[in-house]
């Protein structure tokens, strides 16, 4: 039987859907050859998704109301994780899924009830998957972030009962809970008496980060250890003057090595130059 469209005021039915399914599915296969660049995906992938969604939206169509199934949206979701991790843009994966309009204009006409359904499911189906993408991405940079977080607060034993907690970059409020949580556990598994902020690599200090490091070594303290804070340059003294921080309470030093010096010196330890 020759494979004809309906007549164009009766639209897309779902039975119409499954009758023309192949010859829709090898339209949408051409479209996207043409219009869509996706070297990353492989042919097969592609005609997976085309099928599993075509299918999805025709059984879809049958429900009333009219809405995503599930099914649907997993794979919705599984496309559009897919289709990230081969490095396709978000532009892309949202072409890839309303292109699907296009096809089914051309097979079924346009301006009728049924075709505005249809259209409506179809920008459904779109949403969902920029959502899942989205959703997808800002998984990936809460880990990534939970990653670097982890890595900009590095506590590094220097000697026994002296650990060293160096500093770099801006200190704001999340930052400074993890450094003092980290150097408080480590604090208590090394059982050491001495920790030193070593803050050469923080561009600035205002009366945020001065409070911060404060409440760091308070707690510190009430652990039993002391803490000095090294790398304090001559422009951050001046700045932290001129702001009236005050940091009296708390040992400071121009460098790393003369921090280390005060531990030695405390611990009742003599530093020979040059052996």
């Amino acid at each position: 039987m020759q494979d004809t469209a309906p007549a164009a005021d009766a639209g897309p039915t779902p039975d119409s859907l499954r009758r023309y399914r192949q010859s829709v599915l090898e339209g949408w296969a051409s479209y996207l050859s043409r219009e869509l660049q996706t070297h990353g995906i492989e042919a097969r992938l592609l005609r997976e998704f085309s099928a599993g969604l075509y299918d999805g939206m025709v059984e879809a169509l049958e429900r009333q109301p009219v809405a995503l199934s599930e099914e649907l949206r997993e794979l919705l979701s599984a496309l559009s994780v897919e289709f990230a991790e081969r490095g396709v843009s978000p532009s892309q994966t949202a072409t890839f899924v309303f292109s699907l309009k296009h096809v089914l204009q051309e097979r079924f006409g346009d301006g009728t009830p049924a075709m505005t359904s249809v259209h409506l499911l179809v920008d459904a189906m779109g949403l969902h998957s920029m959502d899942a993408l989205i959703a997808r991405r800002e998984q990936i940079i809460r880990r990534q972030s939970q990653e670097l977080l982890e890595l900009s607060v590095p506590v590094v034993p220097l000697w026994e009962g002296v650990l060293s907690l160096p500093i770099i970059g801006t200190l704001d409020s999340v930052r400074a809970q993890a450094i003092t949580e980290k150097l408080l556990f480590e604090i208590a598994r090394t059982g050491s008496r001495y920790a030193i902020l070593d803050i050469s690599g923080v561009p600035t200090v205002d009366t945020q980060t001065a409070q911060h490091l404060a409440k760091t070594a308070g707690a510190a303290r009430l652990m039993g250890a002391e803490c000095i804070i090294t790398g304090i340059r001559p422009a951050i003294a001046q700045v932290m003057v001129a702001l009236g921080i005050d940091l009296s309470n708390i040992e400071t030093r121009f460098s790393l090595a003369e921090g280390l010096r005060h531990c030695f010196t405390r611990m009742r330890l003599t530093v020979v130059p040059g052996a």
